[in-house]
């Protein structure tokens, strides 16, 4: 593949002002926020610790993959709340987890097609607020107006033709393979022939790299303190929660699999994805890997940055944090989905022109410890390239990651490129980071940063 040219007239994109809020844990500490709001308290905070006047912004992409209707097009809520310019265009994307990247990166195509000069980027994700909902309603009689519904309540629970539905646990399964996330990760884990021990210990190094992070300091230049009614919170919640894990790693190994608790078992899995795993079940001998503590926890968040040229952002006098080098997108079958970080990743290579050695350190996302660690082996098996190897190293994931952290789905491209940002002005000698994330659906999605 020949290297494209990610440069506007020989100008790097960059991005400055990255910024976010801590992670808060789902029905907690930030749930009485909606996506939007969460997003246009950090929007405003962008604008007042820049200095940025906001007239100068000519356009806002955010990424979400909820979004309401209490927010149609989610973009344009952030807008005009924070009395950006109205003729400026606003678009909201939706590629799953990988949507907080997909905006930057429209954002960047924008550029480059000189449509803009000067873009604002959103990701943002309330799974707090995600709804429980009456589906196939507007098909029945009785029930096809609010008044209706509220006429018969009563009758809706055992009538046939209408399901009631939990909005995340139906966007967390993939509605070609009828495999939720979890169970995505059991057949990378079974795949790959990776153990459960081997998960918890991965698990047990994100908690450990996240809280020492936390406790250092290293994330407070880019995150703000959210208050609400509820709480007020100024650090991820979830791994200030989870201490004990980092103290005892015992407790990994107490989480049972997850596949244990389901009917049918591990032997299910194998009956209905068998062909995707590549092996035989063996009675007796194969067990589940992912538990709930090698898994990632559903999470509330936001996050925005700047993206413009090099000159116009030295012109506008903004706090460059980083270039953008380019990306990549793979696509792999949904049933193993985490797998799409190791091919974005190659893609993003060859798009660059880059090479694996190239790269100084990597931010890869881990909706589980079976497909973050799973994508390395991949790297390793299929590129010939030791990631494992660098992550022992370590060279992966070096604050931690989302384990610990939290995934608040269409925040968390911006959450791992703010981990990006932070590591190449930590590290001197870093010239190159690259992120990438998974997605459910199998797409996956690489960034690499530049050192500015």
């Amino acid at each position: 593949m020949k290297p494209l040219n990610f440069t506007k007239n020989g100008q790097r994109l960059v991005i400055a002002g990255a910024l976010r809020t801590p992670v808060g844990q789902v029905s907690k500490s930030l749930s009485a926020l909606e996506a939007n709001e969460l997003a246009s308290l950090v929007v405003e905070e962008l604008f007042r610790r820049t200095g940025l006047p906001k007239n100068v912004i000519d356009g806002v992409v955010s990424g979400e993959i909820a979004q309401s209707s209490k927010a149609p097009n989610v973009a344009r809520v952030i807008s005009v709340r924070a009395n950006l310019p109205l003729e400026a265009p606003a678009v909201t994307v939706a590629n799953n987890c990988v949507s907080g990247f997909e905006a930057i990166f429209e954002a960047s195509r924008r550029i480059l097609l000189g449509e803009n000069e000067t873009m604002l980027v959103t990701g943002q994700e309330s799974m707090s607020n995600m709804g429980i909902f009456l589906d196939k309603v507007k098909r029945n009689p009785k029930t096809a107006t609010v008044e209706k519904i509220r006429k018969n309540w009563a009758e809706i629970p055992g009538m046939p033709d209408i399901n009631i539905i939990d909005g995340v646990e139906q966007g967390l399964n993939d509605p070609v393979r009828n495999a939720m996330m979890f169970t995505t990760a059991e057949i990378v884990a079974q795949k790959l022939g990776l153990s459960k021990e081997e998960l918890d210990k991965y698990a047990h190094g994100s908690y450990s790299r996240t809280l020492q992070a936390i406790t250092e300091g290293r994330y407070d230049s880019f995150i703000m303190p959210v208050k609400t009614d509820l709480a007020e919170l100024e650090k991820d919640e979830f791994i200030m929660s989870k201490t004990g894990f980092v103290e005892k790693p015992e407790r990994f190994a107490k989480a049972g699999p997850i596949y244990d608790a389901i009917s049918g078992g591990i032997k299910k899995l194998y009956e209905d994805f068998g062909s995707f795993i590549g092996k035989e079940y063996i009675e007796g001998e194969t067990t589940g890997k992912v538990s709930l503590f090698n898994s990632c926890p559903q999470s509330d968040g936001a996050g925005a940055l700047i993206v413009t040229t090099e000159d116009k952002a030295k012109e506008l006098g903004l706090p460059i944090q980083a270039a953008i080098r380019g990306w990549g997108y793979y696509g792999v079958d949904p049933s193993i989905m985490g797998l799409g970080i190791g091919y974005a990743m190659e893609n993003a290579l060859e798009k660059t022109g880059l090479h694996w050695d190239d790269i100084s350190f990597f931010e890869i996302h881990e909706a589980f410890a079976a497909t973050a660690l799973g994508s390395m082996v991949l790297v390793r098996d299929e590129f010939g390239y030791d990631l494992v190897e660098r992550y022992v190293k370590g060279d992966v994931n070096r604050n931690g990651g989302t384990l610990a952290i939290g995934h608040p789905l269409g925040m968390t491209g911006i959450r791992v490129a703010i981990n990006q940002i932070l590591e190449l002005q930590r590290d001197s000698k870093a010239r190159y980071s690259m992120g990438a994330i998974c997605a459910g659906g199998g797409v996956g999605g690489a960034m690499i940063l530049e050192k500015i």
